[in-house]
C-alpha cells in the first residue's frame, strides 16, 4: 500500500443510456397506467432507488398508476415484458440496459410504447432510448480530482459488469475524465485499468483491482461500473488516511460508512421519464431525443461539503463552456481509445 495512504475513489456506477429515435403514433394516448421494470437489487442500488422514487411521484403528478416489477425475480425476462405489455400499460420503462433488446422486441410485437436504455436504430418501432452526457460529466469529475490530488496521481478503473453499452459508456466517461484532469493539471499522472469481462465482475475482483491501483500510487480513483464498484469503495475504506470517494448516479450514502465522498456526478431520470409520459399523451413519443443533459439537470455535479471550492467552481465553469459549445470533450468508446488518449494520441 501507499505509505501516505492518499487515495480518493471516484466511483461511477452508471447504467446504460443511448440515443433515442423511434416513431410515434399519430394520435396521443390517455395514459392511465405504466409499468416500471427494474432488476431490484441486481444493479447499481442508488440508480434503481432514485428512478423508482421518481415514478412513484406519477400518481400525484400525472394521475397515473404505476406498477413496479422486480425482474430479478424471474428467469423469463421476455415473459415479464409480455405480461406488462398485455396488462393495459400504456408505457413500459425498462430500467436496465441489459433489458433493452428484449423489451424492444416485445414492444414491436405489442405496439406498447417502451422506454429503454441504449441506442435504438429502428425509427418505426414504438421504442425510444435514453442518452446521457457521460463524457461531459467525466470531464467535470476529472477537473475536481486533479485539483484535489496532492500527489497528482489518479487512477481509472472501468468495471465490466453490465451490457456492452454500459462498457462503452464507462469508457466515454473515462476519456472525459482524462481530458478534464489534464485541463486542470497537464502533468497529472493517470493510470487506467479494466476489470471483468462479458458483463461479469465481482465485488472482490473490483476490490483487488482497486488495491493494485492504490498500491501503485493512485490517490484519486475513478471506478466506473454498476453494482460491483462498491468493491473499490471498500478498498478505500480499508486504507483510511486521506481517502475520499467521488461517484456517479447517487451519493453512495448506503455504502459510504466513513464519509469518503468528495463529489459525485449525479444522474437524474426525472426529465426523461416525465417527458416520455407527456409525449405518449401527445402522440409524439420518440419524436425527440430523451437525454440526460447538463442543461436539463439530468446530470449534475454534487457538492458534498468536502469538495474543494476552487475545484467545484472550475468544474462549473467548464460546464458553461460545454453547454455553450465552446468546449469539446474527446469521444472514447473503447478501452483502446482511452489508452490512446492517455498516450497523447488524440481523441480515439
Amino acid at each position: 500500500m501507499v505509505g501516505a495512504r492518499w487515495a480518493a475513489l471516484l466511483v461511477v456506477a452508471a447504467i446504460a443510456a443511448g440515443a433515442a429515435g423511434c416513431g410515434s403514433s399519430e394520435d396521443g394516448t390517455d395514459i392511465e397506467k405504466i409499468a416500471f421494470v427494474s432488476p431490484g437489487e441486481d444493479n447499481e442500488a442508488d440508480w434503481t432507488l432514485q428512478a423508482r422514487a421518481i415514478v412513484e411521484e406519477f400518481p400525484k403528478a400525472f394521475g397515473i398508476r404505476v406498477d413496479t416489477i422486480d425482474a430479478s425475480q424471474t428467469d423469463d425476462l421476455r415473459g415479464a415484458f409480455e405480461q406488462v405489455a398485455n396488462e393495459g400499460n400504456q408505457l413500459v420503462i425498462a430500467h436496465d440496459s441489459r433489458y433493452a433488446d428484449t423489451a424492444a422486441q416485445v414492444a414491436e410485437e405489442t405496439g406498447v410504447a417502451t422506454l429503454v436504455w441504449g441506442e435504438r436504430p429502428d425509427e418505426d418501432a414504438p421504442v425510444a432510448g435514453i442518452t446521457v452526457q457521460a463524457k461531459e460529466g467525466g470531464y467535470m469529475a476529472g477537473i475536481i480530482a486533479a485539483k484535489a490530488a496532492v500527489t497528482r496521481r489518479l487512477g481509472i478503473l472501468v468495471v465490466a459488469d453490465g451490457s456492452d453499452w454500459d462498457l462503452e459508456t464507462w469508457n466515454r466517461t473515462a476519456g472525459g475524465f482524462v481530458a478534464g484532469a489534464r485541463s486542470a493539471d497537464p502533468d497529472v499522472t493517470i493510470t487506467y485499468g479494466q476489470v471483468g469481462s462479458g458483463g461479469e465482475a465481482s465485488v472482490d475482483e473490483v476490490h483487488d483491482a482497486a488495491m493494485r491501483l492504490i498500491d501503485g500510487g493512485a490517490q484519486m480513483m475513478f471506478a466506473l461500473g454498476g453494482r460491483s464498484t462498491v468493491g473499490a469503495l471498500r478498498a478505500i475504506e480499508e486504507i483510511s488516511g486521506e481517502s475520499q470517494f467521488v461517484g456517479v448516479v447517487g451519493d453512495k450514502a448506503a455504502f459510504n460508512r466513513e464519509n469518503y465522498v468528495l463529489t459525485s456526478v449525479m444522474w437524474d431520470t426525472r426529465p426523461v421519464f416525465r417527458q416520455a409520459v407527456r409525449d405518449v399523451r401527445a402522440g409524439t413519443f420518440g419524436d425527440r431525443p430523451y437525454e440526460l443533459t447538463l442543461r436539463n439537470r439530468g446530470t449534475w455535479l454534487l457538492n458534498t461539503g468536502r469538495t474543494p471550492a476552487d475545484a467545484y467552481e472550475a468544474a462549473l465553469a467548464a460546464q458553461e463552456r460545454m453547454e455553450s459549445g465552446t468546449l469539446d470533450v474527446p469521444i472514447t468508446p473503447t478501452s483502446e481509445a482511452v489508452e490512446q488518449l492517455l498516450a497523447g494520441g488524440g481523441q480515439g
